[in-house]
């Protein structure tokens, strides 16, 4: 039943450059079925059979699928019968085990054209914003009017194809994974996931900034071949980076207050060692 569904969305991501970060995705989901597989292994079977409500709730969201002809209800039910079958079949524990996993395949699915519509001119217009103040900051004169940058030698216009979404599905896809593979706790990765996003729309806008700073040297050059792309590759490195660098912002301290106090006296001049602590004792009572 799920087999030309499965199809379709495989040959989306290798033909649209756009949903490409499902494979990745994917292959994230597997790796943790494959590290979770002893874990699952030591798990005792409990079905239960309330799991087949959620079936029917899976299974209709495919029949309005398919009777309306919307592809993207038939690819959602998917993950959906998926986790009813798990529950059906072995029970909740195996369900929340393999809860990760099921995630990541979820956000595999491409969004649908008419989000992906609605989003564009939007994710056009803060990155047209941020590109033109980071040129106003290091005194570059632009004049910005809606997507375009008018810059004294060149005109640049963020196209559809750099208005960032791109950048934005795939670091939301990283932030995933890394919260998948840690692992980090839902408040974490709630954080981590949610950051992404405004990381993406801010490095996006910093690339087209950078795009005009290069256009000022080389002209057109900057906005096409090598080295557009380029640009685009660093700026996605960069935000990954970003990306890493809040998971461990967000990582809980594992020190109590007095750990910290202690480490902080043993290396000022406070720092006293246990013997000369005696010696002092014994020197304030001989007196």
């Amino acid at each position: 039943m799920y087999g030309p569904v499965a199809a379709g969305i495989g040959r989306q991501w290798f033909d649209d450059s756009n949903s490409a970060y499902g494979a990745l995705l994917v292959a994230a989901a597997a790796f943790l079925l494959y590290r979770q597989a002893p874990a699952l292994a030591a798990l005792t079977p409990r079905p239960r059979n309330w799991g087949f409500g959620v079936l029917t709730v899976g299974l209709l969201l495919y029949l309005v699928g398919t009777i309306t002809g919307d592809i993207f209800l038939l690819r959602a039910s998917l993950p959906v019968v998926l986790v009813a079958a798990i529950i059906v079949l072995w029970g909740v524990a195996h369900a929340r085990a393999l809860l990760a996993p099921f995630a990541l395949i979820a956000l595999a699915i491409p969004l649908p054209g008419v989000i992906l519509t609605r989003l564009t001119l939007p994710l056009q217009l803060m990155a047209s914003r941020v590109a033109a103040g980071v040129l106003w900051l290091a005194h570059v004169p632009v004049v910005r009017d809606g997507n375009l940058l008018t810059l004294p030698n060149i005109t640049l216009e963020v196209a559809e194809a750099c208005n960032g979404m791109r950048s934005v599905v795939s670091l939301i896809s990283v932030a995933a994974v890394c919260a998948a593979a840690l692992p980090l706790n839902a408040r974490r990765t709630t954080l981590v996931v949610a950051a992404a996003v405004p990381i993406a729309i801010l490095g996006n806008g910093l690339r087209v900034a950078a795009t005009g700073m290069l256009a000022l040297s080389i002209g057109r050059a900057a906005v096409r071949g090598t080295v557009h792309e380029l640009t685009g590759f660093v700026a996605f490195v960069l935000m990954c980076a970003a990306t890493l660098a809040f998971v461990r912002m967000t990582r809980p301290s594992t020190r109590s207050f007095g750990t910290r106090w202690g480490q902080a006296a043993s290396t000022s001049g406070f720092g006293l060692a246990p013997g000369e602590i005696e010696g002092l004792a014994q020197g304030r009572g001989g007196r």
